[in-house]
């Protein structure tokens, strides 16, 4: 459950006077810097606990690793509806952005691991840090740059491997596709929820994705008036 904004913060030089902000008259450019690398915190209720998510540079569109979609809310529902059904499973999360996903799964007793590209990390960690105290198994924050050096991760470990919103960039789709296939052995379960924007395009992915995978099941999760599924899927056995 979302229960809102709670804070408004900017990440710039904070070194000059006037309470952090620069000298005045401002430029455009200052002022289109501040905009843009503003942060805020969301507060958010699951699992029986107060969760405080930052989201980083919340002005800059091309951000999407530091801030928290729809599909992943969705997502957290639907793991608090599940109650304990992934304590002391292994998770492995792609594409964890925020960690707001990891996190949950973390309260819910499972051993988690969330990874995303490097520059992701910090902001992830802080998140993790500041909400998995008392957990039951210590999360995991780890880099993970899909279709690349996968050999640092154990091939099959995983009872789970989750993906939220991790299907839109269509230069990727090969990648992530290589990556679950290195994650996963006939036993591991993929849980990939994303909030349907780009039809044509899922479509593309899912063809490539069902070449080594077969889905087993498909739910529609409630989320406002959006069309946010949720598709659980194992390795073929001939991989």
């Amino acid at each position: 459950m979302n229960l809102g904004t709670t804070e408004t913060s900017y990440s710039g030089d904070d070194s000059t006077s006037n309470g952090g902000y620069p000298p005045s008259p401002w430029t455009k450019e200052q002022i289109y810097d501040l905009m843009a690398k503003r942060s805020r915190v969301l507060r958010y209720s699951y699992a029986g606990r107060e969760i405080h998510i930052k989201e980083a540079n919340i002005g800059i569109q091309e951000e999407v690793g530091t801030k928290v979609w729809h599909a992943g809310e969705a997502f957290c529902e639907f793991i608090q509806r599940r109650g304990r059904q992934l304590e002391d499973k292994t998770v492995i999360e792609v594409g964890a952005g925020t960690g707001l996903v990891g996190i949950v799964a973390s309260l819910m007793g499972a051993d988690v691991t969330l990874t995303d590209l490097k520059g992701i990390l910090p902001n992830m960690e802080e998140n993790v840090q500041i909400n998995t105290k008392g957990c039951k198994h210590r999360p995991k924050v780890r880099e993970l740059a899909w279709g690349r050096d996968l050999h640092q991760y154990t091939k099959g470990h995983y009872d789970y491997v989750i993906g939220t919103d991790v299907v839109y960039e269509e230069h990727m789709f090969r990648s992530l596709v290589v990556t679950l296939k290195h994650l996963c052995d006939v036993k591991t379960r993929v849980l990939l929820c994303h909030h349907v924007r780009w039809p044509d395009k899922d479509l593309k992915f899912m063809e490539l994705f069902s070449a080594d995978f077969t889905i087993v099941n498909q739910l529609r999760l409630p989320k406002q008036d959006l069309t946010v599924y949720l598709f659980e899927a194992k390795l073929k056995e001939s991989h």
